[in-house]
């Protein structure tokens, strides 16, 4: 017999529940057939499988409506939403060695989408009524902190909660999900509208040139006497040699899953251009016009190459040397910047993670 399972309590005592146990009245191997996407894409990671159902339904969502009118009443858009994903879900779809077996692989809590700011709304009623039409391993809702930080937002950004796994007990987990519309602002902007006319050759992601930046954008700074506690866990890897910086504090670039993914990127991926190459020169023209952004990735990349025994736990020799050659190769055609910061010179209104 179905039971209902309570998967979120607001503060005023309302209860987002489900049924269980949960259903899914569609293939997703299927799905990502009919996108075009390769089949090495381990559908295993759940959030891998609710993001086929998810791209599909985009590309759908202007004939939702006949298709599933027990769902969708009205028409979700008038046209295709071309939803693209990023973070660690657009590596495992770029890159072979990502997915199960790969050198690699790892682990993905949720998918990160981006869409057209003028179907952000769209998009995010679409991923409200998803379980609706597909069952309810689909299913979003919106809770009281995802509809506050909406509205202070204006259609720049969106936040919903969803589901993104299942126990072994058979019991659903949630997360929260950001919603990004024209551009990913995080450390620093990373602007990604264009690849939206390009959602099918990109198989749906943001493209390897904006995946590289959105992971390489990542930096922060901590006090220099907490070398120590980088050290007792083993992230002392992370801190990027940059002596202009203030001598009390110390630059903290990309943790591990980020280096991982860039590194996948590389080894499946040779620097030139063409289908499936990273194209130096649209990085280069993009990050000449923001020096702050060159900076930080530059740093970030060069702080991979110049430390090649950390790859060594995950790559064999060879693999190394080629993610280290490629590295380099793509930094002699990047921009060099010559202004010295000995402050932040990224965005630090965001939350910083802690380490552990």
């Amino acid at each position: 017999m179905p039971k209902k399972f309570i998967l979120y309590k607001d503060l005023d005592g309302t209860s987002y529940d489900v049924e269980l146990p949960l259903t899914s009245n569609v293939d997703a191997d299927e799905l990502r057939e009919s996108l075009g996407l390769p089949s090495y894409i381990d559908l295993n990671y759940f959030p891998m499988r609710s993001a086929m159902v998810t791209l599909w339904a985009s590309i759908n969502a202007h004939r939702l409506h006949e298709l599933y009118p027990h769902a969708f009443e009205k028409r979700v858009s008038k046209e295709p939403i071309p939803a693209l994903l990023f973070g660690g879900a657009a590596v495992k779809i770029l890159c072979k060695s990502a997915n199960s077996g790969g050198t690699l692989a790892r682990a993905i809590k949720d998918t990160d989408f981006i869409v057209p700011k003028k179907q952000g709304m769209e998009f995010f009623k679409l991923l409200l009524n998803m379980d609706k039409a597909f069952g309810t391993q689909y299913k979003s809702f919106a809770t009281a902190n995802d509809r506050r930080f909406n509205m202070w937002r204006h259609g720049e950004r969106y936040r919903l909660t969803t589901i993104n796994g299942v126990t072994e007990d058979g019991l659903p987990t949630i997360t929260v999900l950001d919603l990004f519309c024209d551009y990913i602002d995080l450390r620093h902007k990373v602007e990604v509208k264009d690849e939206f006319e390009r959602h099918k050759e990109n198989l749906f992601t943001i493209g390897l040139e904006c995946l590289l930046l959105s992971k390489a954008q990542f930096i922060f700074d901590m006090p220099k006497d907490c070398i120590d506690d980088l050290e007792r866990y083993k992230q002392e890897y992370r801190i990027i040699s940059y002596p202009h910086y203030a001598k009390d504090r110390i630059i903290i670039g990309m943790e591990e899953k980020d280096v991982k993914d860039v590194c996948a990127v590389f080894l499946d991926h040779e620097i030139g251009e063409g289908a499936e190459k990273v194209n130096s020169h649209k990085m280069r023209k993009i990050l000449e016009k923001d020096k702050k952004l060159a900076l930080t990735v530059t740093l970030n990349l060069k702080n991979i190459i110049e430390k090649p025994d950390e790859l060594k736990k995950w790559m064999s020799k060879s693999e190394v040397s080629t993610v280290v050659d490629r590295v380099e190769s793509l930094l002699k055609q990047l921009p060099v910047v010559n202004k010295k910061w000995d402050k932040p010179w990224w965005n630090t209104a965001v939350e910083t993670p802690v380490i552990e």
